[in-house]
């Protein structure tokens, strides 16, 4: 593996390439990596890898998913509280109808950021607007999550 640099949210990541695959960069959790052994050699960072760059285009630490243009809306306190909030490099924000706060993004990284939408400060009180995509996998992840609930009730 290659060492390309380290992430920093709830958890340490490596971030890293397979030397034999030349795959893209893959994220390694820093607590749960296992019998580490260092080599006799260093790595030297293409120079067309751009590891901020890389870094800032998905919501958190996941880049599997493609680039998507998201669009949010927060209503009533949660609109307040995201006006302080910084969710993502790109991030534009505007005035909605009714005191709400529109906050617009540029990013990879769904499954992350389903789940900061899930947060207690914003359930409730954020819609996606856009795109269809997004909405869906949300509303998917909320009937599954309503499921997993409903299973439990029974046993």
């Amino acid at each position: 593996m290659e060492p390309l640099g380290l992430l920093f949210g709830q958890f340490g990541y490596l971030v890293a390439n397979n030397t034999k695959t030349k795959m893209k960069p893959l994220t390694y959790r820093l607590d749960l990596i296992e019998a580490v052994e260092p080599l006799d050699e260093w790595f030297e960072l293409s120079a067309k890898f751009k590891f901020k760059e890389w870094a800032a285009s998905s919501y958190g630490i996941f880049h599997g998913d493609k680039l998507l243009n998201v669009k949010l809306r927060f209503s009533g306190e949660a609109a307040r509280r995201a006006e302080k909030v910084k969710f993502h490099p790109s991030q534009l924000t505007s005035k909605g109808k009714g005191n709400t706060l529109i906050v617009e993004l540029l990013c990879k990284g769904n499954w992350e950021l389903i789940h900061e939408l899930l947060h207690p400060d914003w359930l409730g009180n954020v819609v996606i607007e856009e795109p269809e995509e997004l909405k869906q996998e949300y509303e998917a992840y909320l009937a599954k999550s309503a499921l997993a609930i409903e299973q439990r009730k029974s046993v």
